[in-house]
């Protein structure tokens, strides 16, 4: 079986590979936009590879990176493309060698102004296999989540527009063994009550399908919400509040209330601030790609870990965020707290998450960083509580327009109540990139 399994995601990332590299050398000469591409080297070392309790070994990691980014925004299509390719090299062979792919693409082709549109979104990345576990290759898989659909928007009359849309998704999983396809249909009446707020009336359905009944519970989840989307000067907030219903194939229903709320303000043309919190039933796949064609908002959120589960959950918590570039100084901070409640596998928990990054512009050519963040976990079907603290310093230097130099140490540890999993690891990279534009950096993702 996992030979079966290595295999497919050899094909898998054979053909992601190809395409990385066939969009690098063709998408500049056709694009309509803007195009950017990059490539990377980083030799980093670590006191403690495997993030063991005991039994320490170090090891270096020789990277390698590569990859483009594409976006349009014209009348036709509104596009985004960062995809980047990343191959590992264990000196000591602490892990098998592998090779990782990025992707995170979204368009919307306008098929007919106002009235008939086409999207599509996949994202590939990797996710945590178990979320007791330390992050470690042994612990990631493969993820993927596809969808694609029309939407239509029916004038009733000048402020009322009936909009209607579908869509067709598929989730790829890896070693979680949860992949499955989905189908999603959406209706809404809208009404334009001034010309910076919107008051709507939405359903949504999503039926989801499982290549594997035995191990997973095929469900359809049903949502039926109110939404005011208000856009004053500077700001947008972004309220719903309805009801969630999942039913299962196999056990009992479970139902609850849904609300979701996001402020987001340009305070200054320096800084930018926002708060998120929200109550709902969701799943990985939707989680992903973060989105859906009924235009939901929310603050952009960093710290939140992919967990590939084939259950779905209910989802409870808030985001702060604020960030702020200045002449001299910019600064980046963001603190989550939520709380998950699984519907049919014990793997309820509490998880609490705060970052802050402290830029200082030495230079228009140089730039040191402070960082800090903060995790903590608590178990809820069993007794685990994990803290993790990263903290470090980088520094950035431009050689020139399109080549720079970073160097980089910083220290890693794990407090948790089971004892063989508490670590300290301390790391010193150096990195080597090119890039064609600001628009894509080689980013080393770990």
């Amino acid at each position: 079986m996992k030979n079966a399994q290595s295999k497919g995601e050899r094909k898998r990332s054979k053909f992601l590979m190809m395409g990385i590299l066939l969009c690098s050398g063709v998408v500049e000469p056709l694009q309509a936009g803007e195009f950017a591409y990059g490539a990377g080297y980083q030799a980093e070392h670590s006191d403690n590879i495997r993030l063991t309790s005991t039994d320490e070994r170090s090891d270096w990691i020789h990277t390698l990176l590569t990859g483009f980014a594409y976006q349009e925004n014209s009348a036709d299509l509104v596009a985004r493309v960062h995809a980047q390719a990343t191959y590992y090299d264990y000196q000591r062979s602490s892990f098998d060698n592998e090779t990782l792919f990025d992707l995170n693409s979204s368009a919307v082709w306008t098929i007919s102004p106002q009235r008939f549109l086409w999207t599509l979104e996949d994202n590939y990345q990797q996710g945590l296999v178990n979320s007791t576990g330390v992050d470690t290759p042994a612990n990631r898989t493969n993820l993927n989540v596809l969808s694609t659909g029309p939407d239509v928007y029916l004038r009733i009359a000048p402020v009322h527009t009936l909009a209607l849309g579908a869509r067709v998704g598929d989730v790829y999983t890896g070693q979680v063994n949860a992949d499955n396809k989905r189908f999603t249909g959406t209706a809404g009446w809208l009404y334009q009550y001034s010309p910076t707020t919107t008051l709507s009336l939405n359903y949504r359905a999503l039926d989801v399908k499982y290549d594997n009944t035995v191990l997973n519970n095929d469900f359809v989840t049903q949502d039926v919400f109110f939404r005011g989307q208000f856009q004053p000067s500077r700001s947008q907030y972004v309220i719903d509040l309805g009801n969630t219903r999942t039913s299962f194939d196999r056990g009992a229903d479970v139902k609850g209330t849904l609300a979701r709320f996001s402020w987001i303000r340009q305070a200054t043309q320096e800084s930018r601030f926002g708060v998120s919190a929200s109550r709902e039933l969701s799943n990985t796949g939707t989680d992903v790609l973060g989105t859906t064609s009924a235009g939901e908002t929310a603050a952009p959120s960093g710290l939140t870990r992919t967990v590939i589960t084939g259950d779905v959950y209910t989802s409870k918590g808030g985001t702060i965020f604020y960030t702020r570039r200045g002449s001299l100084f910019g600064a980046q901070f963001e603190a989550s707290r939520r709380k998950f409640d699984f519907a049919t596998t014990p793997q309820d928990r509490k998880e609490t998450d705060g970052r802050l990054q402290i830029d200082y512009f030495v230079s228009a050519l140089t730039t040191a960083s402070l960082f800090t963040q903060y995790t903590r976990t608590e178990y809820l079907n069993f007794f685990q509580r994990d803290t993790e603290r990263s903290s470090g310093l980088r520094l950035d230097h431009h050689l020139n327009r399109t080549v720079s130099l970073g160097l980089e140490a910083r220290h890693h540890d794990r407090d948790s109540t089971v004892s063989s999993l508490n670590f300290v690891d301390n790391r010193a990279l150096i990195t080597i990139q090119y890039s064609s534009g600001p628009l894509f950096t080689p980013l080393h993702r770990r």
